[in-house]
């Protein structure tokens, strides 16, 4: 179902020069990488709206169990097809990077919660600079001029379509800082997860990598859950639906990670909230203002300079010294 074929992503493997120009002069506006993460981000996207579908009704931790549950199988069966160890090589780096996705999972849900909206996401998605900070710091990863002007373009789309209130001066009321601080957790905790993705990815099989968050999920949520309600038949369908469409967002992801800078990369997901707008528009009647028109300009047009650029990089990269 998720395996990886040169005609489903041209690209991917490594072509003769003629192909490669061909390539790159009639379809590539992104990298591979950027193409594998864009998928994985339409994916969760989907996920996303079926978590707001459920969670109606359902407590969160409730919904996040069930995640974890489904992810656990469609790892296992996939790993099973494939004849790869279930629990790969480097044991206690992947239980750490299980830990980071729970830890990043759960402020993100605590931080929603007690902060507005608008202010939680704003906050939560400035971790493509954090990553790029990290990124060169810790792993020498280089970012060209183009690419750091589009991570900004697409955080200051990401801004305008949620329009914090503390940058927006709309409304004086005070935040929670413990969510503050929480949500600024989550950004560091995400950050350093997709980290341990790019360095586990160099070693480990991709789904392996994405067992240990689901595992992480299923035997600690119970612990931090209030009180369970009994899903209908529907929401037991939407449940699945969530775990289906979340774990196999993942999966791209750490797949697009495996092949493109971790820095460059991670601006893809800000995508993540123009297809929650359209889903909004089509699904729930929450029809987009300018705002988030707007913001969501900025963030395609940061995502395709990131395209040209790493294209640019790539291109330069071949050309023999």
């Amino acid at each position: 179902m998720f395996c990886l074929y040169p005609g489903l992503f041209p690209g991917y493997i490594v072509l003769d020069s003629w192909e490669e120009k061909h390539s790159l002069a009639t379809m590539n506006f992104l990298t591979p990488g950027m193409r594998l993460m864009l998928l994985g981000t339409f994916f969760f996207s989907i996920g996303s709206l079926l978590v707001k579908l459920a969670g109606s009704r359902l407590p969160s931790m409730e919904i996040l169990f069930v995640r974890g549950v489904v992810g656990m199988v469609m790892c296992w069966y996939m790993l099973r097809r494939s004849g790869a160890g279930m629990f790969g090589r480097r044991k206690v780096l992947l239980a750490a990077r299980g830990l980071l996705g729970f830890g990043a999972m759960f402020c993100d849900f605590y931080a929603i919660v007690h902060l507005p909206l608008a202010d939680a996401l704003v906050l939560i998605f400035t971790h493509p600079v954090a990553v790029a900070l990290l990124a060169w710091l810790i792993m020498g990863e280089t970012l060209s001029k183009g690419g750091i002007f589009a991570i900004f373009m697409s955080l200051a789309g990401v801004t305008l379509v949620c329009r914090p209130g503390f940058l927006f001066g709309l409304g004086t009321s005070g935040l929670d800082p413990v969510a503050l601080m929480v949500a600024m957790l989550s950004v560091f905790l995400t950050s350093w997860a997709i980290l341990s993705v790019r360095v586990l990815a160099k070693t480990e099989f991709p789904v392996v990598i994405m067992f240990y968050p689901p595992v992480a999920i299923t035997l600690l949520s119970p612990l931090f859950a209030q009180g369970w309600v009994v899903p209908t038949p529907m929401e037991w369908v939407v449940l699945v639906g969530v775990g289906l469409f979340m774990n196999g967002g993942q999966f791209f992801m750490t797949k697009g990670y495996a092949i493109e800078s971790a820095a460059r990369i991670s601006g893809v997901s800000s995508l993540e909230i123009v297809f929650a707008a359209f889903w909004g528009m089509m699904f729930l009647g929450e029809i987009p203002d300018l705002w988030t028109i707007g913001g969501g300009t900025l963030i395609i047009f940061g995502v395709l300079v990131l395209g040209r650029s790493g294209m640019k990089e790539r291109r330069a990269q071949s050309i023999p010294s």
